[in-house]
């Protein structure tokens, strides 16, 4: 078999449950075994029985294992692909662009029109771990099973394929799990609101933690500044000077829910302002992130009115966010860019990120680690620490050293999940 047959059979082997998998490798085992005993009767040998010939060829279990999968697991009927002709190994690959329990809804490589997106069902071993297993975002091998339901052709996802990127944060019910936000992202913009909620940048530090930690670039979106008395932009601006200064993207927009889309449904002037970030994701697959009522869908919609997408406005008593996105999924808008809209958050924990690593996801921290005087330096308490001397030089902001400490010590201490994650309550939390 070729490489992309043996990915494949070896994709459908993931996705088998134990007892199957169980089977499997016990008749690959009996195979083997019978057919090593065959070559060995027929091989010829010296007197105190030594084989002639050189060494014994390899002769893995795996390869058993494939055979029989490929013979026994081949129930898929052949899918189309990208150019009509059918697949020689009845699987396909695909995108998965939204999810929702135990159904994700794909878009097989070579389509662009998300309207010709179709619902895949998860295999039951995908399913028991549905929240780390797979995300919007992942690629994943699927196949169309000799089935239907009411007529209509049932698929159902066999693997999903390595990622590339992720954004994940710990289960809220079990700090142990990781719960994937997005997958394979170039961008997550952490939008950001100046007005209804107002600006509160705790939250931005631990989802750029997560950003770093999962491979992705960030890039923060300062939304709603159409909200504000033109006598207030530069203060709040200001609050975002220290990431700016750490070599962050920072777009100015304005898109509240409902502003800019006149009664025809057409893009008005007023309550727009989204270039700056369009431009800054062009070409990109990015995910919107943020706390609740920030205005995340608004922003979308604001970059391509024709999504529709459902928004909400915050709760006057509170001013915080309703949870009108509950699900995440990806909007194709161009020029080239795909959008993962999440849900809004109230508790964002940090998720697989270990005390020794945490130091390495503040980028302005990089440039000076080198000249610690100790090698495994925590920027804490060591001395010569040159991290510690740039702060107090004002090369490094101070606000984000304090985050730093902040974080820091929640991971070493490995608290209950109340303990190590952040509620953000814009009434009463005025630290910014």
């Amino acid at each position: 078999m070729n490489k992309r047959q043996r990915s494949k059979l070896e994709s459908i082997l993931g996705s088998l449950s134990k007892k199957d998998k169980d089977r499997v490798y016990e008749d690959a085992r009996t195979q083997r075994s019978s057919a090593q005993k065959r070559r060995r009767s027929k091989s010829r040998e010296t007197e105190d029985g030594e084989r002639i010939g050189g060494k014994r060829r390899a002769d893995p279990l795996i390869d058993w294992v494939l055979r029989i999968v490929e013979k026994d697991f081949s129930h898929a009927k052949r899918v189309k692909g990208s150019d009509g002709d059918d697949g020689d190994d009845g699987l396909g690959e695909g995108l998965v662009v939204e999810l929702t329990r135990r159904r994700a809804t794909v878009l097989a490589d070579g389509e662009n029109d998300v309207a010709k997106a179709f619902h895949c069902r998860l295999s039951a071993e995908l399913a028991a771990r549905q929240q780390s297993g797979i995300a919007v975002g992942d690629r994943v091998v699927f196949t169309k099973l000799d089935a239907t339901d009411d007529g209509e052709d049932i698929f159902e996802i066999v693997s999903v394929l390595e990622r590339k990127s992720k954004l994940a944060r710990p289960d809220a019910h079990d700090p142990r799990a990781e719960r994937v936000v997005a997958a394979n992202v170039d961008v997550v913009v952490v939008v950001v609101s100046v007005v209804s909620p107002p600006l509160h940048p705790r939250l931005i530090d631990r989802y750029l933690v997560a950003i770093e930690a999962g491979g992705c670039e960030a890039i923060i979106a300062v939304n709603k500044v159409d909200l504000l008395e033109p006598d207030q932009f530069d203060d709040e601006m200001a609050k975002l000077d220290p990431y700016r200064e750490a070599g962050i993207p920072i777009a100015v927009c304005a898109a509240v829910p409902g502003g800019g889309i006149a009664g025809d449904g057409e893009a008005t002037n007023e309550g727009l302002r989204v270039d700056e970030l369009r431009k800054l994701l062009a070409g990109k697959t990015c995910a919107f992130v943020g706390h609740s009522g920030v205005g995340k869908s608004s922003l979308a919609n604001a970059m391509d009115p024709k999504l529709g997408i459902e928004t909400g406005r915050v709760r006057e008593r509170d001013m915080r966010g309703r949870h009108t996105t509950t699900s995440s999924s990806m909007h194709f808008i161009e020029p080239g860019i795909r959008v993962i809209d999440t849900p809004g958050v109230r508790f964002f924990g940090l998720a697989d990120v270990s005390p020794e690593e945490l130091r390495w996801m503040f980028p302005e921290f990089v440039g000076y680690t080198h000249d610690c005087k100790f090698n495994d330096c925590s920027h804490d308490h060591e001395p010569g620490c040159a991290v510690r001397d740039a702060v107090e030089g004002g090369k490094i902001a101070r606000v984000r050293y304090e985050t730093y400490l902040r974080l820091l010590e929640e991971l070493r201490t490995g608290g209950k999940p109340k303990d190590v994650t952040q509620r953000i309550r814009p009434l009463q939390d005025t630290e910014g």
